[in-house]
């Protein structure tokens, strides 16, 4: 009895310490998680149907951080921490928070590179992810290829909170073809929380930044969907439950004809910097509306680099600039206006001296000779005209 009895112990002992944490593992592990589904946003098309804004498909390789750390609970125990200060109530406070980087070095990388799939990636950014947007998805490999997309599949990581994501990336087919009238999208300046709290992981929705994709955003916007993930024993997500695709949003179709828009296009590029507008007399519908120098919208997407954005803003041709309807100084052409307004008056044999600027109250007019340290003299509406002198328009 006494032999029957240590027995029994010692299979207890072994079922609810030796083994307890599996069999805990083994519970939480028929748990589900649910993941957002980014909506599709619609077309933009030409007035013939040409597609010149759609979406393909980006495989991305994606950590569910939260699913990590309780992985590494799991498998090793307490997870290692990292201090940080915030500010709390107006007063600094040194918190902690799971070493997510030390815990994908660990118990990630390794498995990652064992397959060849392992790459570089930024420990503090994932850090700050972690504790800023710890139910979005941190994106750890972008658009790859399909090389690697296939080893992923081929070899199952069997790694907790790994997983390979498809999510539709916009495309801007003709690259910088009517930039300035498409515009570009770009992630929401902040999440939704509301919304983010109703799912496990949420993968927020880009939306227009400027010109159509802005202002038919309500329009082209999708519906998102969900997918229900199944987690095993160890916490790896190792199938899907059930998923509701998302929709796609309306597709915009304009009054501009892809073809003329690209002979305009090419025509202006032939001479640098200008704008063009073609419409059709018999309803005014815009069927070309070019800008140069333009941009290439695919540069926004996913998110543009930071040396980029810069170069678009400091470029002194301005490609940002759409000169088909921005306002620019009319300079010297408003001169002949004057000039008409003065014959009017009968003032066609006023003359006047330019000594290289005129003054008007406290404000002094330069003439644009007077930049060079010269000055026009005395001269009358034909002179005036001949060589563009501003004070006697003044």
């Amino acid at each position: 009895m006494l032999l029957g009895l240590s027995a029994l112990l010692a299979r207890l002992w072994w079922v609810q310490v030796a083994r307890g944490r599996e069999w805990t593992a083994r519970v939480q592990g028929s748990s589900e998680a649910t993941v957002r589904i980014p909506s599709i946003r619609g077309e933009i098309r030409d007035r013939n149907g040409v597609a010149l804004v759609q979406n393909r498909a980006s495989y991305e390789v994606d950590f569910y951080l939260p699913e990590m750390v309780k992985g590494y609970r799991e498998r090793y125990g307490r997870p290692p921490e990292t201090q940080y200060r915030a500010t709390i109530s107006g007063m600094p406070k040194d918190l902690k928070e799971p070493d997510i980087v030390r815990i994908v070095n660990d118990g990630i990388v390794p498995r990652l590179e064992d397959l060849d799939l392992a790459r570089d990636y930024n420990a503090n950014q994932l850090q700050r992810h972690y504790r800023n947007n710890t139910e979005v998805p941190y994106s750890y490999i972008k658009d790859i290829d399909f090389a690697t997309m296939a080893k992923f599949s081929e070899h199952d990581v069997g790694l907790p909170g790994v997983d390979i994501a498809i999510k539709p990336v916009r495309s801007y087919v003709y690259g910088a073809l009517a930039s300035h009238l498409l515009g570009y999208v770009g992630a929401p300046d902040d999440t939704n929380l509301e919304e983010a709290r109703k799912y496990t992981f949420y993968q927020g929705d880009v939306e227009g930044k400027s010109n159509l994709e802005k202002t038919m955003n309500e329009y082209l916007r999708g519906e998102p969907g969900m997918r229900v993930m199944r987690r095993n024993a160890k916490g790896a997500i190792d199938g899907v439950v059930r998923e509701e695709p998302a929709k796609q949003g309306a597709n915009v179709y304009l009054t501009i004809d892809a073809r003329i828009q690209a002979i305009a296009d090419e025509a202006l590029r032939a001479v640098g910097r200008g704008a063009a507008v073609v419409i059709d007399p018999n309803n005014g519908n815009v069927l070309a509306m070019a800008s140069v120098p333009s941009f290439d919208p695919n540069t926004f997407i996913p998110s543009i680099k930071a040396k980029d954005w810069k170069e678009l803003r400091n470029n002194e041709a301005h490609p940002l600039v759409n000169r088909a309807v921005s306002a620019f100084p009319p300079g010297s052409t408003f001169k002949m206006i004057t000039s008409l307004a003065g014959l009017r008056k009968g003032l066609a044999a006023a003359r006047f001296h330019c000594s290289g600027g005129v003054w008007y109250g406290d404000h002094y007019f330069q003439c644009w000779i007077n930049e060079k340290g010269g000055a026009h003299g005395t001269l009358g509406l034909t002179d005036a005209i001949k060589v563009s002198c501003n004070a006697f328009f003044y």
